[in-house]
């Protein structure tokens, strides 16, 4: 149970950290009135929150393949 639990919130948190940052790049391109690249945004913001959201997601995953095999070995 703790796996799916560690699982869970871990692809949660990725995922919003992951929402967070488009949410922030699409506020940065369009202030002062004027409307910029998003990808300029973007490089601006910086890819490292990408990253560690995409890390996120993937350790979930694992943690939740964790605890599809021990259901499978426990029966």
């Amino acid at each position: 149970m703790k796996f799916i639990i560690m699982g869970a919130t871990a692809i949660l948190s990725g995922i919003m950290l992951f929402g967070m940052t488009w949410i922030a790049a699409a506020i940065y391109t369009t202030r002062e009135g004027g409307y910029g690249r998003f990808s300029d945004a973007i490089d601006v913001i910086g890819y490292f929150p990408i990253i560690i959201s995409i890390i996120l997601v993937i350790i979930g995953i694992s943690f939740f393949g964790t605890a599809f095999n021990k259901h499978l070995e426990d029966k």
